[in-house]
């Protein structure tokens, strides 16, 4: 973000930096035993950061379905990547994995019928999260980003410290 602002006859022109975010990055293999071990990972991440504990409650939410999704769907081997950053107004995690990907209909985000036994995972990672995307293509793995934007007092104390 660039700052143009007057002084006198001439214009100072000053880069606005923005607070770095911190970075989390696990790689997993995809073992369902594993996804309580991210889960942690994330938790101790986020806490010292001073992320209020709904915040943290629904990225970790949000996330174990798609670890979990990963974990069932992708067919490979390769580690499933777990990228979590923590801004001053946000915290973000990307899950991705190399395999298998999918077509989503546009359906999938809804909750299915209360008799279905499965189905849910898409939507409620879109429920409990402010940003959400998935990016996959069948045989090119796939992308999904979660994030929640987190209350202004919050933002204020993590500038803080």
């Amino acid at each position: 973000m660039f700052n143009l602002r007057a002084a006198g006859h001439k214009f100072l022109l000053s880069a606005m930096k923005r607070p770095a975010a911190a970075t989390l990055i696990l790689r997993l293999p995809p073992r369902p035993e594993l996804c309580a071990i991210a889960r942690e990972r994330i938790l101790a991440f986020a806490r010292p950061r001073g992320i209020e504990q709904p915040d943290v409650a629904a990225i970790v939410t949000a996330v174990g379905e798609a670890l979990a999704n990963a974990v069932e769907h992708a067919g490979t081997t390769q580690p499933i990547e777990i990228e979590v950053q923590a801004a001053p107004d946000r915290l973000v995690a990307i899950v991705r994995d190399a395999g298998v990907g999918f077509e989503s209909p546009a359906h999938a985000v809804e909750f299915p019928d209360a008799e279905a036994e499965r189905g849910r995972g898409l939507a409620i990672m879109r429920r409990t999260s402010d940003i959400f995307s998935v990016a996959a293509l069948p045989g090119g793995g796939t992308e999904v980003t979660i994030g929640r934007y987190l209350r202004r007092d919050k933002r204020e104390r993590h500038l803080s410290a």
